[in-house]
């Protein structure tokens, strides 16, 4: 018996599952097949299988029971807009303080005499010059005082982190790339203001790492219709950034996650810990239900979807607490209603923006490449796609 996991289907970037009868990968959502001996999957983490029969169909028994969406979105609107000052001050006053005093720190490199240049908040520090790199330690002996740059409790930080692959001076092509392609200058916001004022954070926000699966009933175009979606390696954030801009982020490659250190963390990188709040279940359930339609909407080009009904099955995966690198660039301007959220993802480059102009919102997304293609533990994340049920015990089959 050949033992195998997921892959991540390279052509739509949803889960791929082993189908015994065709001794190869099926993905359920587009069609695309690979053979067993062609791919290796190795997984960290429990991931619940998609069950196929021989004829082809998958079981959906664990999201078979559909009840009625009740969600308050007002709670994902109120928070999506509160400024990152507004979100430290709330749960780190003291974090909030050292930042805004924060001082510029430089010393000559032991190693070729440049000046090496950083901040009262950093741990590491490199010269440009030659690439050698000094802890707060060695800063130390030149007069340096460090100063704790964590946001919240020390406790509470994730165990593991992803890296920076993106360095912020690309980070800002990305954002300036984004902004002329969808002529934000024009319409009020000073994009390159604010990169120039030194305004784009990098921040490693906390997450949460799941899967979920869905089967929802769906109004559109004046009819029902049943769609599955499934999200595997799923993050939601913990209190701290935009979370519907963060999940547009995506993919993600946990193959990459190391240990979170903070004393190792390079550069001017503002560091969360886990930020608890009481309304964090029914602020994930309104994101996922505006998600999920957003996407229905995009999918299959119809306006205001309705999700009626859904049946949710999800895995809290162990060990999932991750640090997510993050570049954030925010702007308000409440006199002429405007609001800005622009993020970039720090593993990948991919760039997205969220603005309102009186009420109005839209998204912008820029991806600097093409299709990424992930294998291991990645982000796996389907578009929905139409089922029909088949036959006992709920199988279903793809409508394509």
């Amino acid at each position: 018996m050949i033992t195998v996991g997921i892959l991540r289907c390279n052509v739509c970037g949803a889960p791929m599952y082993p189908n015994p009868a065709k001794q190869a990968f099926c993905c359920p959502f587009c069609g695309n097949m690979s053979a067993y001996a062609m791919q290796q999957s190795r997984m960290k983490h429990d991931h619940r299988k998609l069950e196929f029969t021989e004829e082809g169909y998958f079981s959906l028994k664990r999201v078979a029971i559909l009840t009625p969406v009740s969600v308050k979105e007002e709670l994902l609107a109120k928070r999506k807009w509160r400024t990152f000052d507004e979100l430290v001050q709330l749960f780190d006053r003291r974090a909030f303080v050292t930042f805004k005093n924060k001082r510029e720190f430089s010393f000559d490199c032991p190693a070729c005499g440049a000046p090496v240049h950083g901040n009262s908040v950093m741990s590491m520090f490199e010269c440009r010059y030659c690439g050698s790199k000094y802890s707060f330690e060695d800063a130390a002996e030149h007069g340096y005082i460090k100063v704790a740059r964590i946001i919240g409790y020390e406790g509470m930080l994730p165990d593991q982190c992803l890296p920076y692959e993106v360095n912020p001076e690309q980070a800002e092509i990305y954002i300036r790339r984004l902004a002329e392609r969808y002529n934000l200058e024009q319409g009020g916001f000073p994009v390159n203001a604010l990169l120039q004022q030194k305004k784009l954070l990098a921040v490693y926000a906390p997450g949460r790492l799941w899967d979920r699966k869905f089967l929802l009933e769906v109004a559109m175009n004046g009819s029902r219709s049943k769609l599955y979606v499934e999200w595997l390696n799923w993050v939601s954030l913990f209190n701290s950034l935009d979370a519907e801009t963060f999940d547009r982020l995506q993919p993600w490659n946990f193959e990459k996650a190391g240990p979170f250190v903070p004393e190792y963390v390079e550069g001017d990188v503002r560091l969360m810990a886990t930020l608890n709040d009481n309304d964090e279940l029914e602020l994930r359930q309104a994101l996922l239900a505006k998600r999920l339609t957003e996407e229905i909407s995009e999918t299959f080009d119809v306006k205001s979807p309705r999700i009626l009904k859904w049946g949710d099955d999800f895995i809290k995966h162990k060990n999932g607490t991750i640090a997510m690198p993050v570049y954030y660039l925010e702007y308000r301007d409440l006199q002429k209603r405007l609001c800005m959220n622009v993020m970039v993802n720090g593993q990948t480059g991919n760039t997205v923006a969220s603005v309102s102009r009186n009420g109005e919102e839209r998204c912008c997304e820029m991806t600097p490449g093409k299709f990424t293609d992930m294998t291991g533990e990645c982000s796996m994340h389907s578009k929905p796609v139409k089922v029909k049920y088949v036959k006992p015990s709920f199988l279903y089959e793809t409508l394509r």
